[in-house]
């Protein structure tokens, strides 16, 4: 079995278990709660982990995280397509025109994956920016929660990561950038 067909295949597999695994979490944290931290976790299915706390105390500073996620079904649909490609990638040998394929897996793959992080940061700034009005507490400035990293919002740090999912994509597009690299024979 050729390099290039080990690193498609890998490169399928871990697609294919993203699916299976959450792609994002959200952790936060205060110094009034020292011993508890909430945590959220989306996957394909929506959002789980602490959402009814969460949502609790977003009620106070008018924020309400989106727990339905229309971007999740055409998320899932790439991934599965994501997931052909490159199983048919794995299959068209080592010509240049199965090389110029695979480049086209990748930089499809690279693709899809900028096109995700966009999204999912416009709807985190939307999170941060379209607030209630008559919340509780306004005093908490608006605010745009990274893609990766932590965010200060009131009192809380709110830590946004990729989860097991989000981390199997990022590998599985390196396994295929670097499966398209190969020379053809």
């Amino acid at each position: 079995m050729t390099r290039e067909r080990v690193l498609y295949l890998a490169a399928a597999a871990l697609t294919a278990a993203a699916l299976m695994l959450p792609l994002w979490s959200f952790s936060m944290s205060a110094p009034q709660y020292p011993d508890e931290t909430l945590h959220l976790q989306v996957a394909r299915g929506g959002i789980g982990g602490d959402v009814q706390e969460v949502e609790t105390l977003q009620h106070y500073i008018g924020v309400r995280f989106p727990t339905n996620l229309p971007e999740l079904a055409w998320a899932t649909r790439g991934i599965v397509a994501l997931t052909a490609l490159l199983l048919a990638g794995a299959a068209v040998g080592r010509s240049a025109a199965a090389r110029w394929f695979r480049v086209a897996c990748a930089t499809l793959f690279i693709v899809f994956l900028a096109g995700s992080a966009a999204v999912v940061q416009a709807r985190l700034y939307e999170v941060g920016h379209v607030r209630d009005p008559h919340a509780p507490m306004r005093s908490v400035r608006d605010f745009t929660p990274p893609l990766v990293g932590p965010v200060k919002v009131g009192n809380f740090t709110v830590w946004s990561l990729p989860h097991f999912g989000g981390l199997a994509l990022v590998g599985a597009a390196a396994l295929a950038v670097a499966g398209a690299r190969r020379r053809a024979a």
